[in-house]
């Protein structure tokens, strides 16, 4: 499985040291914050998957460390750009292309003939939320989503938040086609924003097949959210900016070609 799609599952460290240097360093705020987050497989010790997310002025920068690779989500232009950085190259996707995908993405999913394709495209769950524990879990025979959550006090950072991870999980189709519709995720999104919320630790439990024994895939995420931005942060961001400027623009097909990875 791969990085991104791993990361999808969930949209999944450490404190950047720089937090604690001089206040002209860092940018408070609702508008400014990140969130680092690690993806494991099963029972995993060390993640498949790092990537660190930033919310900045209402773009949301999001980088993976392995392949080094970066989103940029500029929701007012409607516009995702994708760079490889080892690569350096670039690639551009409107958010009215992705939500059309989707679209047609879900009717496929309800047409088909695998019942567990049919339930992603309408996904129901079992829904229970405890407000003193902080939990949210999120059940069916297929899926079953176990969550503790951070309560950030800001409804800005929670519907940053759940806007980009919807986004997230549907430009993820594009980037990894085949991979199973986004729907239970952000049935899951909803839900949390509905609360208040956003995760700390998702437990993903996936039973595609009925069998005997019973077959399924376990997955876990942690996300720490950082009430600022650092000045490390913001240089990140400020060379993603330059690269979006002079890395070479490709199509999507050339970009996502797993043999140039």
């Amino acid at each position: 499985m791969s990085g991104r799609l791993l990361q999808c599952c969930f949209l999944a460290g450490a404190v950047c040291a720089a937090l604690g240097a001089e206040a002209k360093a860092v940018v408070p705020g609702d508008e400014a914050f990140r969130v680092d987050n690690a993806v494991y497989a099963g029972r995993d010790k060390e993640p498949a998957v790092r990537t660190t997310t930033i919310f900045l002025n209402g773009v949301v920068y999001d980088f993976m460390e392995q392949p080094q690779e970066a989103i940029v989500l500029e929701a007012e232009l409607g516009r995702f750009t994708l760079l490889s950085m080892h690569r350096r190259i670039r690639a551009e996707l409107s958010v009215d292309d992705v939500l059309a995908l989707t679209r047609s993405v879900r009717q496929r999913a309800a047409m088909h003939e695998n019942p567990f394709v049919q339930f992603l495209a309408e996904p129901e769950f079992d829904e229970r939320f405890d407000l003193a524990a902080g939990t949210l879990t999120l059940d069916s025979p297929w899926i079953t989503y176990r969550v503790e959550t951070t309560n950030p006090g800001d409804a800005a950072i929670v519907q940053g938040y759940r806007k980009f991870a919807d986004l997230y999980c549907q430009v993820n189709m594009v980037l990894s086609p085949g991979q199973s519709p986004p729907f239970a995720r952000m049935h899951l999104n909803a839900a949390l924003a509905a609360s208040g919320v956003i995760p700390a630790t998702i437990h993903l439990t996936l039973r595609p097949k009925r069998s005997f024994p019973p077959t399924r895939t376990t997955l876990r995420s942690e996300h720490e959210l950082i009430r600022s931005v650092g000045q490390p942060d913001l240089d990140r961001v400020a060379q993603a900016r330059e690269f979006m400027n002079i890395f070479q623009l490709v199509g999507i097909e050339e970009y996502r070609r797993d043999d140039l990875r």
